[in-house]
């Protein structure tokens, strides 16, 4: 039976450092939620509370409703994986694999079976006899996961386990965890600083910044409902505009632009910038800009342009992401066009 994770009103202070505040998040049994945030946001301090590893200063953990804050972790229904793969090197593969078992003082006959099935799972046939020193690193946190789930655990933690590999070995090695995942069906916490990753394989992010849980979202939402400033920056929109909502417009410094739906409040528009386009022909939903500076952002163009503020000579610097066949040149006068549909008001600013 699969585990749900409740976290309630989680703080953490090392001295007078808070680095959690008031963290709360429920996981629901079998899903796979990542911990997304860049270096000192407090993940991995929230990964290690819910691991029995650290003990928070305020505020409660539940398994399903079984209250974890008293349990040790070695009697907590859980397995980690580290960033780095922290295998013995005396040891061979197998002997790594099956070392919670022998701890256990499980019959050697049925340790050496199933580590040979996790090994088939984890796609190292063969490998048991082998040293770590002989392994690749994406081979070596493979071995870890097998080990991790050689206890058969409730609960899976994996804290930033892709970010020693390189840039292919990680898309490999991500797929290969949500294909574990899904056989397995444990509830799974896996914590990251790559977007990317968090995108591709969570069934829910849990967006952290600064000790604060940001928003707790299906992925899609953070790209097109985010829901603060700093959530919509993270996630790469490079358009984010102050103003007032009026009506079905919102007013900027630069002037009106169609809402596709009813919004109440809020006082931020976010605008991603591959959801614009640069054209020399005005268009109903479209703005007069010039435009300053291009350059490649892999194979696409990232434009700069300059739109005239209404009430002052100042100027606002609106960012157009379009194909590499974009018909512009540096200096010109051309239209921003926009979809009303995809604009998105962000209520709060902080």
């Amino acid at each position: 039976m699969n585990t749900g994770i409740k976290i309630e009103n989680i703080e953490k202070s090392f001295g007078t450092n808070p680095v959690l505040k008031g963290i709360n998040l429920e996981v629901p049994s079998g899903q796979l939620v990542s911990i997304l945030g860049s270096s000192g946001c407090g993940k991995t301090t929230l990964l290690r509370i819910v691991a029995g590893l650290e003990r928070a200063t305020s505020g409660h953990v539940y398994f399903d409703d079984e209250l974890q804050d008293l349990i040790t972790v070695e009697k907590r229904a859980i397995a980690m994986v580290f960033q780095k793969a922290l295998l013995f090197p005396s040891m061979t593969i197998g002997e790594n694999v099956a070392f919670s078992l022998r701890a256990s003082k499980n019959p050697p006959k049925d340790i050496d079976k199933r580590v040979e099935e996790m090994l088939e799972l984890v796609k190292l046939p063969g490998f048991a006899s082998r040293r770590p020193g002989e392994l690749s690193g994406g081979q070596e946190q493979r071995v870890s996961l097998a080990r991790a789930l050689m206890r058969n655990p409730k609960v899976l933690l994996l804290d930033e386990p892709l970010s020693a590999l390189d840039a292919n070995l990680r898309v490999e090695m991500r797929n290969f965890i949500r294909e574990i995942h899904d056989s397995f069906e444990m509830t799974t916490l896996f914590v990251t600083h790559d977007q990317e990753e968090a995108m591709a394989i969570s069934d829910k992010i849990a967006f952290m910044e600064s000790g604060v849980l940001e928003q707790y979202d299906v992925p899609e939402s953070f790209v097109s409902t985010p829901e603060s400033r700093k959530v919509a920056k993270f996630f790469g929109c490079r358009n984010v505009f102050p103003g007032t909502i009026v009506g079905d417009t919102f007013e900027t410094a630069f002037g009106s632009l169609a809402l596709g739906k009813v919004h109440s409040r809020g006082s931020l528009l976010a605008a991603r910038q591959e959801d614009l386009q640069v054209s020399l022909e005005k268009s109903k939903y479209s703005f007069e800009a010039t435009v300053v500076s291009w350059q490649f952002v892999g194979s696409r163009i990232s434009i700069q342009c300059e739109v005239a503020n209404s009430s002052n000579r100042e100027k606002t610097e609106v960012i157009v992401e379009s194909d590499r066949f974009a018909d512009f040149k540096v200096h010109e006068k051309v239209f921003v066009s926009y979809s009303p549909d995809r604009l998105h008001v962000i209520n709060r600013d902080n």
